[in-house]
């Protein structure tokens, strides 16, 4: 239900006399200051979303020094797994996701290619 539906049917109640005024005035400050905490966590989910999905495009670039490329993708994945339950900005959630994971592995084979060329060339 809705916060409208909510008060209407608390103001029903209280219209029947089933509550007094101090009851009602109790239960509707509840309702609102869900509907406040509520509307600010999905605030908190679409900002999420949007940081998951600028990491994730950052991390394109990143990954070419693997000391910036690891912290800016696990970042971009935790904020993008945040800002999964984003009504809004599920879609920007998904993609910093998907380009966070592929520009970890990314970043993951660059350094690893990295120390087996610069263990090659040492020996040379």
């Amino acid at each position: 239900m809705g916060v409208v539906e909510d008060l209407e049917k608390l103001k029903q109640l209280k219209d029947t006399g089933a509550i007094t005024e101090t009851e009602f005035e109790i239960e509707k400050s509840k309702i609102l200051n869900g509907s406040i905490n509520n509307s600010s966590n999905a605030d908190k989910g679409n900002t999420q979303a949007m940081i998951g999905f600028v990491l994730g495009l950052v991390s394109i670039i990143a990954w070419f020094i693997p000391l910036i490329g690891f912290p800016v993708t696990v970042c971009g994945i935790i904020f993008s797994g945040l800002g999964m339950k984003s009504q809004t900005n599920k879609g920007k959630a998904v993609t910093g996701l998907v380009l966070s994971i592929i520009f970890l592995i990314v970043t993951l084979i660059n350094s690893i290619l990295g120390a087996i060329l610069a263990n090659i060339l040492y020996y040379l």
